[in-house]
């Protein structure tokens, strides 16, 4: 048992040590996004393998999204690299409907968190306004009610362009986005320690 505690007492005391150590380089950042793009990923058309030639029987879909909510946290390494996680929610609902009524229609409820390793790469910029270019790959899990055959899927995100402005403890932040995560823009808040 003490040598538990000793153990136990000195990992904490490496943990502050290094949260000292790395005073400002941690990042926690929130934002809001869209347009969600993870419904064009999924597979919509399960148990649907002898589709009919005629467009008559074709299904229409009615997709509605949400925001996209992100929460990530990235430790900078230096100047110029960061490496961290991202993790992303969004809601959709929506219906699949034929032009003719002897299909049955069904209907599309997703809620979709995806969680993302990320690098960010900052460019020299000046003191208030700090821009930088981000990369994240992982997986997406669908955890509402649909009916689809992969539950979890792969998952992509590219920001060729976000900046932060503001103090060098709360700023504020936007980045446009693309990939299968969300394409468009995201706006949020950062806070550094």
């Amino acid at each position: 048992m003490k040598k538990l505690l000793t153990l136990i007492a000195a990992a904490a005391v490496s943990a502050g040590s290094f949260l000292a150590a790395a005073q400002g380089r941690n990042e926690i950042n929130l934002y809001i996004g869209g347009v969600n793009s993870t419904y064009a990923s999924l597979d919509r058309n399960s148990g649907n393998a002898h589709r009919d030639l005629y467009s008559i029987y074709e299904p229409s879909y009615t997709i509605t999204c949400g925001p996209t909510w992100s929460l990530d946290f990235c430790h900078r390494f230096n100047s110029w690299l960061g490496i961290g996680f991202q993790a992303d929610y969004a809601s959709m609902s929506g219906s699949k409907s034929y032009r003719i009524g002897s299909i049955s229609n069904s209907s599309l409820n997703l809620d979709i968190i995806s969680v993302l390793p990320q690098a960010k790469f900052y460019i020299p910029s000046p003191r208030n306004f700090r821009m930088y270019t981000k990369a994240a790959f992982g997986a997406s899990f669908n955890v509402g009610n649909a009916g689809i055959n992969d539950p979890v899927t792969y998952a992509w995100e590219v920001s060729p362009f976000g900046f932060e402005w503001g103090g060098q403890v709360v700023y504020g932040q936007a980045e446009l986005c693309f990939g299968n995560v969300l394409v468009g823009a995201k706006i949020g808040i950062g806070y550094r320690f």
